[in-house]
């Protein structure tokens, strides 16, 4: 990973059509004309609010925005908008391989985060990280970096036939949920907060989530 600090990630996906030079056109539809299919999650705050650690009180923004997915044939395009995040600093995001968002009640060691190791029963592992590379699984640090208002856009595309065959298994977008992770590198943490191995807690403490659905 490039940058600063963050998650674990991996992920990868196929279909092709062929016309033979000089033969007849194939009589099934072209890929082109194959319908699109969009998979959307509305983004909702994890871990917004004041906090107050180590006599320092501060405040984790409320994160909102919207992922959305679209399959077009072998084609996949992922376009997320953010806004509400901390401002200049890196927004690791992924797509899990859970079924549902945490909540607060997943506090399970009650220090008031709900940490990525807390998260990671109900939104699962990572499936994909959103990084500049979708259809590499090498370690990067290169996701975005929310901008002075607090916002971001991402948008990068991938082969679903590559991705599949990365992964060993269907994407199951519909299934899938999106998690934002990073707050203030300044930001105090209680010891408590647990991360992954190699990587500070504020890089992977999420800040928002949402499930994804298919809309058309």
């Amino acid at each position: 990973m490039r940058r600063s600090a963050v998650l674990c990630g991996t992920v990868t996906v196929g279909l092709v059509l062929l016309t033979a030079a000089g033969a007849p056109a194939a009589s099934g539809p072209s890929t082109k004309s194959l319908p699109n299919k969009e998979f959307v999650a509305q983004l909702s705050p994890l871990n917004a609010g004041a906090h107050t650690v180590a006599g320092t009180t501060y405040t984790i923004p409320s994160a909102s925005g919207t992922a959305v997915i679209t399959v077009n044939g072998d084609d996949i395009t992922v376009t997320v908008d953010v806004q509400g995040v901390t401002a200049g600093t890196l927004h690791p995001q992924h797509i899990h391989a859970g079924t549902t968002c945490p909540n607060a009640s997943d506090d399970v060691n009650h220090d008031s985060f709900v940490d990525v190791i807390e998260g990671l029963p109900k939104y699962g592992p990572v499936l994909i990280s959103l990084d500049s590379d979708l259809n590499s699984f090498a370690p990067s640090l290169d996701f975005p970096v929310a901008d002075a208002s607090g916002s971001y856009h991402y948008s990068e595309e991938a082969a679903k036939s590559h991705l599949q065959s990365e992964l060993k298994q269907a994407l199951k977008l519909g299934d899938r949920h999106v998690v934002i992770h990073g707050i203030n590198p300044t930001d105090p943490l209680p010891t408590t907060v647990a991360s992954l191995p190699g990587l500070p807690a504020w890089a992977t403490l999420p800040v928002a989530c949402g499930q994804l659905s298919r809309s058309r």
